[in-house]
């Protein structure tokens, strides 16, 4: 064949091919090996930075009493990267309380050492509230951090808030989820957006089941949203100021309960216990309204613990906090427009 032959070039490119996807095939073959072996490639390189999270640990305890955070579901295997995902969503609302607390200490320093002469006192408070503020690359103690609780269950997985205590401001969260699930429902909305986060359940306070841990927790959460009458009601602060007491005012009140793993309380005997609270606390005039409800109690008992939380009507409209849901609806709306305009 002669050197100008037309198969000649055709060959030496098929060659040169296949050498380029056996080196590609060697190339990723050795990179999971290193990965594998603890030779850490490219890929273990980024997922090892990705891991270096300030305020999150990973713990296996399971829950325990007093617990607040936040139940979060997910596809089954991705409990990890979801409990990440939510973890980096929460840094921000962990860092705006850290900062409105240095901001209020600040302003108290400021009138404290309203004499300019006192510069000594001065350094001294400016010194202390440095000292005060924590610092991100700093060693914190595992009560000032996030906690993902790994279950024994497919899908779920509890994050536990820093104590009050150790942060000097205690996180609420249900107004956390709440914000996340607003924020989630805006279109134009450019914050970061979750990728395994499904379902988001606030968890107020936890208790033990056994020992008549679901009234105790009743008698912790429902007072705040349902006591007519006694100690901090409407009807109390009227009386301590001027104004007339305005005529107490019943609630329309659903009870949604969720039971996993656990056979000794079934749903209708949680729903009677804490009915019962709702109507002692409220003197019989809140009312039960499975749809249309003012507020929403829910219930979640996993194993021997049971936590609840008080939430809104918001939680039909943001789609149960249900934040793949809230992602999904935008492309809906985008193709309905789509539509529309092509009409």
């Amino acid at each position: 064949m002669s050197n100008g032959s037309p198969e000649r070039p055709a060959k030496r490119a098929k060659l040169e091919n296949d050498a380029f996807g056996n080196e590609v095939k060697a190339t990723s073959l050795k990179s999971t090996q290193g990965t594998r072996g603890g030779e850490r490639g490219h890929s273990g390189k980024h997922q090892g930075k990705k891991r270096g999270r300030p305020y999150v640990i990973f713990s296996a305890s399971g829950i325990h009493t007093n617990d607040v955070g936040i139940m979060v579901t997910s596809d089954k295997g991705k409990e990890r990267q979801c409990a990440q995902d939510l973890v980096d969503l929460l840094d921000e609302h962990i860092d705006v309380a850290e900062g409105e607390t240095v901001i209020s200490a600040d302003k108290t320093q400021t009138q404290d050492s309203e004499d300019p002469l006192d510069i000594e006192a001065d350094i001294h408070a400016e010194l202390q509230s440095l000292a005060a503020q924590p610092s991100k690359t700093s060693n914190t103690t595992p009560s000032q951090k996030l906690t993902v609780v790994s279950l024994d269950i497919p899908c779920v997985t509890f994050v536990r808030f820093p104590t009050a205590k150790s942060t000097d401001h205690k996180l609420d969260p249900v107004e956390i989820v709440r914000t996340l699930c607003t924020s989630a429902a805006d279109v134009n909305f450019k914050g970061p957006r979750s990728r395994y986060i499904k379902r988001l359940t606030p968890i107020t306070l936890v208790r033990k089941t056994l020992n008549d841990g679901l009234e105790s927790l009743c008698e912790a959460v429902l007072p705040e949203h349902f006591r007519i009458g006694g100690h901090g009601s409407d009807t109390q602060e009227a009386e301590q100021t001027s104004t007339p007491p305005s005529t107490p005012k019943g609630y329309k009140f659903a009870i949604r309960p969720s039971i996993r793993n656990n056979n000794k309380l079934d749903r209708d005997q949680v729903i009677q216990t804490v009915a019962q609270k709702i109507g002692l606390l409220g003197q019989n005039m809140h009312t039960v309204d499975l749809k249309h409800y003012d507020k929403l109690v829910l219930v979640d008992i996993y194993r021997n613990i049971v936590g609840m939380s008080v939430v809104g009507p918001e939680f039909e409209t943001l789609k149960r906090f249900n934040l793949a849901e809230l992602h999904a609806s935008h492309f809906v709306e985008k193709e309905k427009d789509k539509g529309d305009k092509s009409r």
